[in-house]
């Protein structure tokens, strides 16, 4: 593998909207990201992952862009940004954006345009068809729910494809015009500095525009015709270009949201001159302990070690996957992996180490490295974001009663992991002087950066031992490039594996056992790494985890 600047990349993922207000008007802001990134430093990323500050009117958080080449006023200014760029380089950290090209707003200039002349130069930038029998060109459903057309106003049959809300028009990657309008855009961007781009709904860009009604598989009477706008056919295709044109030339980081990447895409989309830098590894993330499926932490836990392994397995060295645990679309891990009892300091150590040493790069998320929590609500209107409106609207339509679709939500809204970064104990955990656009959770008071750096023994500190583990000298090239072998893998409740090479044999143990275990085990151990624990119990022939305890160990070949 060629070795990549990025290859060393443990990033911090920020929600700009809930990092830190500036102004007092409860809304995040790019002065807030830069006032604390004297502590992304310290934590030992380097590089940040930055959620959409695009323009946007916000209908779905900055997903939905109406300019590609300007901030929007609630984050700042284009100057905002550039500062962000210089002082995160001066730093040692890269600054990527969080870029979404398979749809824009309907509010951008090309789509007003659009409606204007459906058949002109700017109607050939998105998707326009014409209805069949009164109804749209197909019973496509749309990924939030109902038709994924929208009849276009003033015309009796005319219709344009969302397959996201009805806001975001799909950009019709056919047209080589609209790819070059892409193109350009990009490399204006890495001029200006940035390391590179996080690409949102990347596998959506090909459609395969059969127009055909599918069997109806709800009440709606539509069809989730998901294999027909995701994977699709001649998607590598265009990747490749969009690579080759902007990528490849500037060195940029590039990580993609790709769904269900299978052994045979791996060297088309992560590969030595795959498409992508790394794609997110998703295989965890449908694991939810308050599933009745789990039921347990330890049930979850040896589910979740399997995917893990069989993911690595897929890609088998040809690349590099990006492991995370959080990010803005998922419950915080410590409700979503733990059961009530099994929550502890011992435990909330451990989590972060289960995936942080595999093969890949590593991403956290604002808020984890503290520990915070979902923030469960008394009615579905303590909820903001649209999606959640939706899915409690399915949820009641499929006869649930309004206690059990609230519960439903509270149990995987990914609004818990959007709730304000809780800096301090004083009024709004130091988020905002005015009125938050989401409320703190109310947790605050105790557990907060500000309590945590101040506590050697905290999670914070932890986390910032970890890291310091995989960037450490004599070690980073093992845990980049060493080879993994996986560990009592039919033992319930372990999660185990070695990373090795000519220098380095590490082995990393952890477990979810409320009342620990003791595994057979014959190597010599040479130093203790990292240990949520003041002790390391290892005897000639075994040795004893604690609960919930992890370890990672250097020991003799």
């Amino acid at each position: 593998m060629e070795k990549k600047w990025w290859h060393k990349t443990v990033g911090y993922q920020i929600y700009p909207k809930s990092f830190q207000d500036t102004n007092g008007d409860g809304i995040g802001d790019l002065k807030g990201v830069i006032r604390h990134l004297d502590k992304i430093e310290k934590l030992g990323a380097n590089v940040i992952w930055l959620c959409p500050v695009f323009a946007s009117p916000m209908v779905d958080n900055g997903y939905d862009i109406s300019d590609y080449m300007d901030i929007d006023p609630s984050f700042g200014t284009m100057e905002d940004m550039k500062e962000l760029i210089a002082e995160a380089k001066k730093r040692g950290i890269r600054i990527l954006m969080d870029l979404v090209v398979n749809h824009s707003s309907d509010r951008h200039a090309w789509f007003q345009a659009a409606l204007k002349d459906p058949f002109g130069k700017y109607g050939k930038y998105y998707v326009f068809r014409e209805g069949k029998d009164g109804k749209e060109p197909n019973n496509w459903r749309s990924i939030f729910g109902g038709s994924a057309w929208e009849k276009v106003p003033g015309y009796d049959k005319l219709y344009y494809l969302h397959i996201f809300t009805k806001e975001q028009p799909d950009l019709n990657w056919e047209n080589p015009k609209l790819r070059e309008e892409i193109y350009e855009m990009i490399l204006k961007w890495m001029d200006l500095g940035l390391g590179g781009f996080r690409l949102d709904a990347i596998s959506h860009l090909k459609k395969n525009y059969q127009y055909t009604n599918l069997p109806p598989d709800g009440p709606d009477e539509y069809n989730m015709a998901f294999e027909y706008f995701n994977n699709v056919d001649g998607l590598a295709d265009i990747l490749c270009e969009m690579k080759e044109r902007t990528f490849a030339p500037t060195d940029a980081l590039t990580i993609g949201e790709y769904d269900h990447m299978g052994p045979e895409d791996v060297e088309n989309v992560i590969g030595e001159n795959g498409s992508f830098s790394s794609v997110f590894d998703f295989c965890h993330t449908l694991d939810n302990v308050r599933n009745p499926k789990w039921g347990n932490t330890v049930a979850l836990f040896d589910d979740y070690r399997d995917q893990l392994f069989a993911a690595q397995k897929i890609v088998d060295g040809r690349g590099m996957l990006c492991n995370f645990l959080e990010n803005h679309d998922k419950t915080r891990i410590i409700d979503r992996f733990l059961m009530p009892e099994d929550q502890n300091r011992y435990s909330e150590k451990m989590l972060p180490v289960t995936n942080f040493f595999l093969p890949g790069i590593v991403f956290l998320y604002q808020g984890q490295e503290i520990g915070m929590r979902d923030d469960p609500k008394q009615s579905i209107q303590g909820f903001v974001d649209k999606p959640t409106f939706a899915i409690y609207d399915r949820l009641i339509a499929e006869g649930k009663t309004d206690a059990e679709a609230l519960e439903q939500i509270n149990c995987e809204s990914r609004e818990h992991s959007r709730t304000p970064m809780q800096w301090d104990a004083s009024a709004e955990a130091g988020f905002t002087t005015g009125t938050p656009w989401f409320p703190v959770n109310k947790n605050y008071t105790e557990l907060n950066y500000e309590a945590e750096e101040k506590d050697p023994e905290s999670l914070l500190w932890f986390y910032r031992k970890m890291v310091a583990v995989r960037r450490r000298e004599d070690l980073e090239e093992t845990f980049l490039y060493g080879t993994l072998v996986p560990e009592y893998e039919t033992v319930s409740g372990v999660l185990a594996y070695r990373r090795k090479d000519e220098k380095n044999n590490i082995l990393i143990l952890t477990t979810s056992l409320a009342d620990g275990i003791t595994l057979p085990f014959t190597d010599t151990i040479e130093e203790v790494l990292l240990n949520n624990y003041d002790t390391c119990e290892a005897g000639e022939e075994t040795i004893r985890l604690q609960p919930y305890q992890c370890l990672v160990l250097k020991v003799k070949e």
